[in-house]
């Protein structure tokens, strides 16, 4: 149903030739998805490298699919909102927090690309390395680094001294509490409560304590300073405020869905199916257009040639092509019904028989594999973890899509929209 899906959802992307910035679904009251942030995300994706070689129907269930998390996330964003998760003390802390440091990275980065080699030193170093390019390359960034502390310890100097900076760390031998005062200047009150939480009861290191106001008082400066060169970093922000709001909701979900450890051991009980590892085999694949061919292709394996050499060469699987073959370690149960009738009671290292699927004529191999097991609650605790909190979750969606429904703007959204 869910690839079906996916092909309806992108037949109108792929007789496109160019993607304009096209809403292709909206999210509740103020969500969308455009092809722009579709294209990114996609170009991002751990599979990104990979996806030109892979044939259209794949490319449009991974598409599809990608669509659908990026809908899925907005509208778990809508909910954090809704909740009021954007108005927590800890959401808008850490969005303080992480503004502060992206606009102080800014700041070093133009910093350093200001930076300049003296012309004297440029001479010496264009006439020592004349011959070599690659050398000069490295010589003219080693010199950059080698300088370019002194300038960062320069500048925040200069900026320390312009913010009246004052810090008052003999506090710190006198019993502090949370209002005590450690740093001021324009722009800046550190207090000790800022680095220590009211309900804790450790005692930091003044070391350390120095160290964190120091870095935070350097930060802060750097910050300002990035306002006032004109960075603008509110496309970053809202990325990570979607993120966090979306983060603390779920951080909070899951503390609700698992109040202790027995809510997992009752799971694993429950669930004995989890404590069973699939074998894994590290199989390797040919693809041949016809059945002639497969069989002519056979014959050369069992005459001594590499399965893996021929499948470079003539496979019409481009991924497995680009790969020579080698398909890496999949579960038992993963491949297509075809190829896991062939590979059930077939041998290590032994070609299979021709198998016919929609993609081709394929030969297969088992290179390795490591046998099924079972295993008890501690040795896959993270497993049933992550499965109780996957179920946990596909209801939960649906609660939130109910709430904050997904309206399709592309192919037929009236028959995707029933669907959903």
């Amino acid at each position: 149903m869910k690839k079906i899906l996916f092909f309806v959802l992108f037949s109108s992307l792929f007789a496109s030739s160019s993607f304009a910035n096209k809403v292709l679904v909206t999210i509740g009251k103020s969500g969308q998805v455009t092809e722009q942030q579709l294209e990114a995300a996609m170009q991002a994706a751990p599979f990104a490298t990979q996806f030109p070689a892979m044939d259209e129907q794949d490319q449009a269930y991974l598409r599809g699919d990608m669509l659908l998390r990026i809908a899925r996330s907005e509208a778990l964003y809508q909910e954090a909102i809704s909740t009021g998760k954007s108005r927590e003390l800890i959401f808008q802390q850490e969005m303080s927090n992480f503004k502060t440091a992206l606009l102080a990275q800014r700041y070093l980065v133009t910093l350093r690309a200001q930076m300049q080699i003296p012309a004297d030193v440029e001479q010496q170093l264009s006439t020592r390395f004349s011959t070599n390019s690659d050398a000069l390359i490295a010589a003219r960034s080693a010199y950059v680094a080698q300088h370019y502390n002194d300038l960062k310890l320069g500048h925040i100097q200069q900026l320390k001294q312009q913010a009246n900076v004052k810090t008052y760390f003999e506090r710190l031998d006198n019993k502090p509490t949370t209002a005590t005062i450690l740093a001021t200047g324009i722009g800046i009150n550190i207090q000790y409560g800022h680095l220590v939480p009211n309900n804790s009861q450790a005692e930091l290191d003044q070391l350390l304590i120095i160290e964190q106001v120091n870095e935070w008082v350097e930060l802060t400066l750097m910050a300002q300073a990035a306002v006032t060169q004109g960075e603008n970093i509110d496309a970053q922000l809202q990325d990570y405020a979607h993120h966090l709001a979306t983060r603390l909701l779920l951080s909070e979900k899951e503390q609700q869905w698992i109040s202790d450890e027995s809510v997992l051991r009752d799971y694993f009980q429950k669930h004995p199916k989890i404590a069973y590892i699939p074998e894994r085999r590290q199989i390797g694949q040919i693809v041949l257009a016809s059945k002639q061919e497969a069989e002519q292709m056979r014959t050369r394996i069992l005459a001594g040639e590499s399965l893996f050499t021929l499948a470079g060469q003539h496979s019409i699987d481009a991924y497995g092509k680009q790969r020579s073959g080698d398909m890496g370690w999949l579960k038992e149960g993963s491949a297509s019904q075809e190829i896991e009738t062939a590979l059930k009671d077939l041998q290590d290292n032994e070609p299979s028989v021709v198998i016919q699927t929609d993609k081709g004529w394929h030969i297969v191999v088992i290179v390795n594999r490591k046998p099924a097991e079972r295993k008890d609650y501690a040795a896959i605790k993270d497993r049933v973890r992550q499965k109780f909190l996957a179920e946990k979750m596909t209801a939960y969606l649906q609660e939130v899509i109910a709430k904050h429904p997904l309206h399709w703007k592309i192919g037929d959204h009236e028959a995707i929209n029933k669907v959903m």
